[in-house]
């Protein structure tokens, strides 16, 4: 029989696939415009040099964004950001520029958000986050 951890990270692999390749496409359409909480994450690839898109849910918090790390620490874009040091965001329509990158454990994480947000990702057992700074 498989443990809990064995299934849920069955269940977020497949739930990261999906996202990946279909509700990413639909979501750069709309993420970073006024009125939508989603965030473009504009990052540069730490080999290839190419630029990527990636739709996630920050959350600003005076000079710093903090962003769940939903599939762990092991997602190309997380890497990117380490790697370089710097990414840019696209925000209700304005570019922000970041750097700074510091992964937190949840305790560390979860303390930086307001409580709505908060209670959102302890429901949903995020382990670790994003912190970046605004330049």
């Amino acid at each position: 029989m498989k443990s809990r951890q064995a299934r849920r990270q069955k269940f977020l692999n497949g739930v990261r696939h999906f996202n990946k390749h279909i509700f990413n496409r639909f979501m750069l359409l709309i993420a970073g415009r006024k009125g939508i909480p989603f965030t473009v994450l504009h990052h540069t690839g730490r080999r290839s040099g190419r630029s990527y898109r990636t739709p996630v849910l920050a959350t600003y918090v005076e000079e710093a964004i903090i962003i769940p790390l939903t599939y762990g620490e092991h997602v190309d874009w997380l890497r990117n950001i380490l790697t370089h040091g710097a990414c840019r965001l696209m925000w209700q329509g304005e570019m922000i520029p970041a750097h700074q990158p510091t992964v937190l454990e949840a305790e560390a994480g979860l303390a930086t958000l307001p409580e709505k947000r908060r209670e959102q990702f302890t429901r949903f057992r995020i382990e670790k986050f994003l912190r970046l700074i605004r330049r």
